[in-house]
């Protein structure tokens, strides 16, 4: 285990665990806990033993309750500063979940608002508790996400309903969240970590070709469906390196041996 700036990390091969670790304001980010999770993920994509990474909350409150606003500086008080747009620190940890090469997954429960959501909407898996409550209420904060932000939601939600979310600032219960689409699945509080874990394991078991590989495609495709050649070549190549890798003969070779396989990544 190891510690960054409000942020714990816990590996058990093949998972690994990232806590944001400031529950005493319902886990809310700081700019360096964003930096934190950048940090970490660019340093566990040089770690071949780990193939899922979950993110989730410390305590019982909150995955995380948004930005600290505390921490926001107020206009004026550095009075040799330019005015400038607002930072999305969101991006900095969002884009390098995104470029993480394997599985992301976040574990949800109590609070997940504002940067809390928009973190939870750009991993790759959403699980949530009965007790989450989501919402993005920038409008009501005066703010603006990024275009990246924005996208991100269109994706996931729709159009209707990301345009209801950011025109309202809504906060939603567990009910209306997976039925919007903001999250997988949806189960008791006392049987998140469980299930959680569970899936996390199920990915695990999959080859970590096939797993790089369809992360890296279906996150081309949602930022713009249509491909180029070059892209289309790519892909295909891709595709007969997975029907040609070892891992696909290890996985024959163990179906007819009724037996798990031992997939090496290549």
């Amino acid at each position: 285990m190891s510690e960054m700036e409000n942020l714990i990390v816990v590996k058990k091969e093949p998972v690994c665990t990232l806590i944001i670790n400031n529950p005493k304001r319902r886990n809310a980010f700081t700019r360096g806990c964003h930096a934190s999770i950048a940090r970490a993920l660019e340093e566990l994509t040089e770690d071949k033993n780990i193939r899922v990474v979950i993110i989730r909350g410390a305590g019982e409150e909150a995955f995380s309750a948004g930005a600290d606003i505390i921490a926001m500086p107020e206009r004026g008080s550095d009075t040799n500063a330019k005015p400038k747009v607002q930072d999305d620190s969101t991006l900095i940890s969002s884009e390098a979940i995104q470029k993480y090469p394997y599985p992301v997954i976040a574990m949800l429960y109590g609070f997940t608002l504002g940067a809390g959501c928009a973190l939870a909407m750009a991993c790759d898996i959403r699980i949530a508790s009965t007790t989450v409550k989501m919402g993005i209420p920038t409008s009501r904060m005066g703010l603006l996400p990024s275009p990246q932000g924005f996208k991100r939601f269109l994706n996931a939600v729709g159009y209707s309903t990301a345009m209801e979310m950011f025109l309202t600032g809504r906060m939603y219960d567990s009910r209306d969240c997976l039925a919007m689409g903001m999250v997988n699945h949806l189960v008791e509080q006392d049987k998140l970590e469980e299930y959680t874990y569970q899936l996390a394991e199920d990915i695990t078991r999959c080859a970590p070709l096939s797993l790089r590989n369809s992360k890296r495609i279906l996150s081309r495709i949602a930022e713009n469906p249509f491909l180029s050649v070059s892209e289309i070549e790519l892909f295909e190549a891709m595709r007969k390196e997975a029907s040609s890798s070892d891992d696909h003969e290890e996985a024959k070779k163990a179906f007819k041996e009724k037996r798990k396989p031992v997939f090496k990544g290549q």
